[in-house]
């Protein structure tokens, strides 16, 4: 009796009744036949009165709860059923299963290259479609999908190649639809650069407290008015002009690369910081022919061959004794900065030309050199040199500094108004000359 018990639901009248199929139980003295439990999910219970399931749902099979075959549910098609399913498992994306029954995931069968379903589950191999690849990949000829690389960028659907950053403009994370710009003051050599710190130009960093100390903020370009109070200033890339006053005003020290980081305290014409403003012309761009140019950015020619040290050439005795690209002031070796390759041959470097006061004049025009040699009135202007048809005291080399030589562009040797230059006209001794003034609107800061 007490085994009988063991295996069935004892009733309110006291005569005993076995757990139905597709339910079991192993506990006594029930009163009902709802009392006992339904068949596990992924088991059978195949027979009345069992005290445990009989066994495992078959493969290809399904068992809800309460199941009384091993065969309950056949497994449906875009789907897969291993021993013991509780409820179908669906064919992952971009595999499918036209049958019924499936035992294992190794029934769902892959989409054609290139092809991919929109979900899981899908039944036929029609519902592989063609992939569709995002902005920031590519797709390639089999039509798969790749990730864009640093340095590229997509920004269509189904890209056939990732495109190379523009000149310029940088890239430093995998996947992206758009390039972000250097600094306006800053360039790259090529296209495809990978990383900010490859945006060529100028970069400036001023602390709150003495010796680099306190909050720090790190610039790249002008500043015309410093909201804090600056007492230490390092000068990373490049070289900037530092004023005592807001917009560029008042007394400055110029600072480089070379100096190191500065207590303002320290410095030996302003006793505070509140603007400053980066030094582009024979710095990062070359000037004219880029006799001044002393610019530390590059060090290979721009064929790409590395530069050798100036003490090892020629012209040891006029050149800085470095390995970057100059045009040593005299020489007419090269129209621009240029470097030796070997002890004997020279090749030009990429240095890009400054535009301003080439193109358009800064300030006064004190730093122009471009080559307008016409005045406002469209009349041509005298050689500096000569004394014809007007007698002048502005000849080379007394005001080589300012631009000044045997050339009749339009130069200002006297800080007056904007550049000028003496008249062809005996009529008319000296005029203003055609030239715009720099803006950011207007002008870029390199040409290459």
């Amino acid at each position: 009796k007490q085994w009988y018990q063991r295996r069935v639901a004892i009733t309110a009248g006291g005569e005993g009744s076995p757990c139905p199929v597709g339910t079991f139980s192993g506990n006594v003295g029930m009163v009902a036949a709802d009392s006992c439990q339904a068949c596990t999910a992924g088991f059978y219970c195949s027979s009345a009165g069992l005290t445990a399931p009989t066994g495992h749902c078959d493969a290809g099979y399904f068992c809800s709860s309460g199941a009384s075959s091993s065969q309950e549910d056949l497994c449906p098609a875009g789907h897969y059923c291993p021993e013991g399913s509780a409820s179908p498992a669906s064919c992952p994306i971009s595999t499918y299963n036209s049958n019924t029954g499936a035992g294992s995931v190794a029934a769902c069968v892959a989409c054609p290259e290139g092809k991919r379903t929109t979900g899981e589950g899908s039944t036929s191999v029609d519902d592989c479609q063609d992939v569709e690849c995002s902005p920031g990949f590519y797709r390639d000829a089999a039509g798969s999908c790749h990730i864009c690389e640093k340095g590229t960028f997509s920004n269509v659907v189904n890209a056939v190649a990732c495109r190379p950053c523009p000149k310029h403009q940088y890239n430093s994370a995998e996947g992206s639809v758009q390039c972000m710009k250097c600094p306006d003051t800053a360039f790259t050599w090529g296209t495809g650069t990978a990383s900010f710190a490859d945006c060529i130009g100028p970069i400036i960093e001023v602390c709150s407290e003495e010796g680099m100390n306190g909050t720090c903020h790190v610039y790249y370009d002008d500043n015309l008015w410093i909201n804090t109070t600056v007492r230490s200033v390092n000068v990373i890339r490049g070289e900037f002009d530092l004023f005592e006053k807001t917009n560029l005003r008042a007394r400055f020290d110029t600072l480089s690369e070379e100096d190191g980081p500065h207590n303002v305290a320290e410095l030996e014409t302003i006793g505070a910081l509140e603007s400053f403003a980066p030094v582009l012309n024979d710095v990062f761009c070359s000037l004219d022919k880029g006799w001044k140019f002393h610019g530390s950015v590059r060090t290979q020619s721009k064929s790409g061959k590395a530069c050798i040290n100036w003490r090892k050439t020629p012209l040891a005795h006029k050149a800085e004794p470095n390995h970057y690209c100059q045009n040593p002031d005299g020489t007419n070796l090269q129209a621009k900065p240029f470097c030796y390759i070997s002890e004997t041959e020279t090749e030009e470097c990429d240095i890009p030309a400054c535009v301003w006061d080439m193109a358009c004049f800064t300030g006064v025009g004190v730093h122009y050199r471009g080559s307008t040699r016409t005045t406002d009135h469209g009349r041509n202007c005298q050689n500096w040199n000569r004394d014809w048809p007007h007698i002048h005291g502005y000849h080379s080399p007394k005001y080589s500094w300012a631009g000044v030589g045997d050339h009749t562009n339009c130069r200002n040797p006297d800080y007056e108004g904007k550049p000028w230059c003496y008249t062809t006209n005996l009529l008319h001794r000296w005029e203003y000359c055609a030239i715009p003034r720099c803006s950011r609107d207007d002008f870029e800061f390199y040409k290459f």
